[in-house]
């Protein structure tokens, strides 16, 4: 009895182990596969490229993860997962204080992902630079889809309700651009720094956010429907 319970617990903590290493074993790769995917793009970078930065066989990054394809979506829906939770969790606090207004459904969407790249972390700038490839064309909409539509619906859904007399095509459109507007924001792109003449710096976030939400705001409440009104003087016809 004694000797069989002892080869059960050693049983248990070896499978135990097994599980770790292949948690670790499917970070290190879903990392690699990261930081290369955002270096360069899908199409040039190969599966062997991704096992070689993990310091893993080629056999076992197909193992865990199958084509290339599938990692490409792994990656993705990795970060999305956090950025879902996080924006939700937002939404859900300013429901509770029944302070769902534009501004504040906006920036519980957006910030999210603004401090996570103010947070210097190497993963997350990759990732953005992942999330610029997906924007480009209509090749990746059902990853586009499966990992971010489900929670921008959401949000625009209480945008509706925040700014009921924007037609709902105009609101989808106009939290589009919101969103073009945020990712390029999040870019750091230096042209604003060389036409600024150096004044203005694509490194300093937390102006550029406000300036983006400001703008983002504005821009979804100027869709408003303008009511004609007749001129005092004229009289009709």
């Amino acid at each position: 009895m004694a000797r069989g319970s002892i080869s059960a617990t050693g049983s248990h903590a070896g499978a135990r182990q097994q599980r770790s290493a292949g948690v670790a074993t499917r970070r290190k790769i879903l990392d690699a596969a990261e930081a290369l995917f955002g270096e360069r793009t899908y199409d040039t970078v190969s599966l062997r490229d991704i096992a070689g930065r993990a310091k893993v066989t080629l056999h076992l990054a197909s193992y865990h993860f199958g084509t290339k394809e599938q990692l490409f979506g792994a990656v993705v829906a990795r970060r999305a997962a956090v950025l879902s939770e996080l924006r939700q969790a937002r939404l859900t606090q300013l429901a509770a204080h029944r302070a769902l207004t534009p501004e504040a459904i906006l920036d519980a969407f957006m910030r999210p992902l603004f401090e996570k790249m103010a947070s210097g972390s190497r993963g997350w700038r990759s990732y953005l630079l992942i999330l610029t490839q997906l924007g480009h064309g209509n090749r990746w909409l059902e990853i586009l889809h499966d990992n971010f539509d489900p929670t921008a619906e959401l949000f625009l859904k209480k945008l509706a309700e925040a700014l009921p007399e924007i037609p709902h095509k105009t609101l989808m459109r106009g939290f589009a651009l919101a969103l073009v507007a945020m990712l390029q924001t999040l870019s750091r792109n230096r042209r604003l720094d060389a036409l600024s003449g150096g004044e203005i710096s694509a490194d300093d976030l937390e102006e550029a956010y406000r300036v983006l939400l400001q703008f983002s705001v504005a821009g979804l409440q100027g869709l408003r429907p303008v009511m004609r009104r007749s001129h005092p003087n004229r009289r009709d016809e």
